[in-house]
């Protein structure tokens, strides 16, 4: 096992080529010698960290049908969801997938005692298309 020897550090620096080399007070943990991000938070939204949950557990929820369904309508639209309206999206991931996927469908009517209306626009019909 080899040990490092606090003598060989000014010679291992020696032996580069001196454009290679770092100034000391670099190697030593200063900004240009950091490689950690910058704990720059304030770039991302407060729901940043909500929607990629949201966004991750969308994707993820066992039946591809619904991993499909979900989590390409949270791709495409979570950005634009007010805190609001990411709380009921949290709500329909919240539901069981045999309902919910009827529904999304379909299939079957969102029963009146549902009152999201987050879950009533996925389950809308799409709108026809001009030819």
């Amino acid at each position: 096992m080899l040990r490092r020897s606090s003598r060989l550090a000014p010679i291992a620096r020696r032996a580069l080529p001196a454009a290679v080399r770092l100034p000391a007070r670099a190697v030593a943990g200063s900004a240009a010698g950091n490689q950690q991000a910058t704990a720059d938070s304030g770039k991302f939204d407060a729901l940043d960290k909500r929607r990629r949950q949201l966004l991750y557990r969308s994707k993820q929820r066992g039946w591809l049908e619904m991993d499909i369904m979900l989590g390409g309508w949270a791709s495409a639209r979570l950005a634009d969801l007010s805190e609001d309206q990411l709380t009921q999206f949290a709500e329909i991931i919240e539901m069981e997938n045999p309902d919910l996927y009827c529904w999304l469908t379909g299939q079957q009517d969102v029963p009146d005692d549902i009152s999201n209306p987050l879950l009533r626009t996925l389950c809308a019909p799409p709108l026809p298309t001009s030819l």
